[in-house]
């Protein structure tokens, strides 16, 4: 067995290399569908990682075969760019992690600095080495790729790992329990490629011997690491396949929301109809025989009595054509949401004497919002103003709404004191969580960030549907209408 698998090394190294193209793929395939969910929009990271160690892991195979064709200075440029992937590739798993924590923006742009960084300082640290001890270039390759996982692999994989568990909640919440074994699983084969990828590194000048040595492990077990990641490589594969089976779902939920939005319009409509063509034209002919009897009637006190009942009933249809209109233009389109959100924070700016700015933008651009729209998001305007009233003192406060044609995100800002975002989490507010509710309803999420001193951002991003309806009466549909 032992033989065997030294003499088809080649065979599995490029297995290795198709695995995570495959898994890479994969995900990128689905790359440009709407989301809600922070998972499958983190998985992006993931595909771009796999891509990357893919090409990285087939180097060990093409790179050899051209070593009689090419030059020793294109070997050597070649075996550079190799080493330089494989760092790359675990950088790039890092950030998929990351993202799958969902923390706070400038933690994330810190923790990525200092990544980057340390990159630099491997690439460069081990090349002052290798000119220093006089190593070759695959000794400096190896070097650079052993301390990339120890350094870099080993703690991406494991947030990688707890970023997956934690995300079992989600997809709870989301109604997405079935999808829930795949991902406690992935994080157990995340955590076990910690181990195999991170913790066992192919041997280098300076590399620990024993199991964590790739040539010792071999000696040990009879089996190649690169065999071991392989086989985690698949696993992760099928299960980010499973994964994927959330884009349907998501599918699914949304055309049943846009199949409801229809029922309801095509019931708002027929209403409407039904009022303009039964209840206003009855009414109508009701007021005409009234004028016909007060032209009738020789007293004059009889006559203005009866003109004010027709009076009466002209109000009755003015009002059950305002009623009409309502049923037909909503607030839940992208301008009567802004126009909505709007009214909100300046009621909110003249009532607390506080500085409210509102800005939309692109509203023209706007897909076909969910059900309950206005309400919700309302709701969670009027929540985060009175929120930044209570925890941030006597601030600013900027609402910008963003439409685009599948999403729509909407932003409060303060520049107050802050607040303690986790601590609001567990103390149980209802305030939070009832914004969060709300987001889920209409089908997106909801994040705050805040910092002590620097102000707190809450952000709400709602898929939207390209596809608009158009079913309910126009203003054309009602000016045929007749007055007394």
């Amino acid at each position: 067995m032992r033989e065997i698998l030294e003499q088809n090394e080649s065979i599995i190294l490029f297995a290795n290399g198709l695995v995570f193209f495959a898994l890479g793929f994969a995900v990128w395939l689905q790359r440009r569908r709407a989301t809600r969910l922070r998972l499958t929009s983190s998985l992006i990271w993931l595909a771009t990682f796999a891509f990357v160690l893919a090409f990285a892991n087939w180097g060990y195979v093409f790179v050899p075969i051209q070593t009689e064709t090419l030059d020793p200075g294109a070997i050597k440029v070649l075996v550079v760019f190799r080493a330089l992937l494989h760092a790359v590739a675990f950088l790039l798993l890092l950030q998929f992690g990351l993202r799958l924590l969902d923390l706070k923006p400038q933690t994330r742009i810190g923790v990525t600095a200092l990544s980057v960084m340390w990159f630099g300082l491997i690439v460069f640290g081990n090349a002052w080495v290798a000119e220093s001890e006089n190593w070759s270039v695959l000794e400096w390759e190896a070097s650079v790729v052993a301390l990339s996982r120890y350094t870099v692999l080993l703690p991406a994989a494991l947030l990688s790992a707890i970023g997956m568990w934690r995300q079992r909640e989600a997809l709870g919440i989301a109604g997405l329990s079935g999808i829930r074994p795949y991902a406690v699983a992935a994080a157990g084969a995340l955590a076990l490629y910690a181990v195999v990828g991170g913790l066992i590194v192919d041997s280098a000048p300076w590399a620990p011997s024993g199991p964590a040595n790739h040539d010792d492990w071999f000696e040990i077990t009879g089996f190649q690491i690169s065999l071991l990641r392989t086989l985690v490589g698949l696993t992760l594969c099928v299960l980010a396949v499973k994964l994927l089976e959330i884009f349907e779902v998501e599918t699914d939920q949304q055309i049943e929301a846009l199949d409801h939005a229809r029922l309801v319009a095509e019931e708002r409509a027929r209403f409407g109809r039904d009022l303009h063509d039964g209840t206003i034209q009855s009414i109508y002919a009701a007021g005409l025989q009234l004028e016909a009897a007060a032209m009738r009637a020789e007293d004059s006190s009889v006559r203005g009595e009866i003109r004010r009942v027709v009076g009466s009933l002209n109000d009755v249809i003015e009002g059950i054509r305002g009623y009409i209109k309502g049923l037909a233009q909503t607030d839940d389109d992208a301008v009567g949401l802004a126009a909505g959100l709007r009214e909100i924070a300046h009621k909110h700016s003249l009532d607390t004497s506080r500085d409210v700015r509102f800005r939309a933008l692109d509203v023209e651009a706007s897909g076909s919002l969910p059900p309950e729209a206005s309400q919700h998001l309302g709701q969670i305007l009027r929540e985060a103003l009175s929120n930044s009233m209570r925890h941030g003192g006597q601030c600013r406060s900027t609402v910008y709404l963003t439409f685009a044609p599948d999403e729509m995100e909407m932003q409060v800002r303060d520049n107050g004191c802050g607040m303690d975002v986790e601590q609001a989490k567990r103390a149980g507010g209802l305030g939070l969580r009832n914004m969060t509710e709300r987001a889920r309803r209409l089908g997106g999420r909801l994040s705050a960030y805040s910092e002590k001193g620097n102000g707190t951002r809450l952000i709400v991003s709602i898929p939207l549907d390209s596809q608009v309806l158009d079913d309910m009466p126009t203003d054309a549909d009602v000016r045929d209408e007749v007055t007394v």
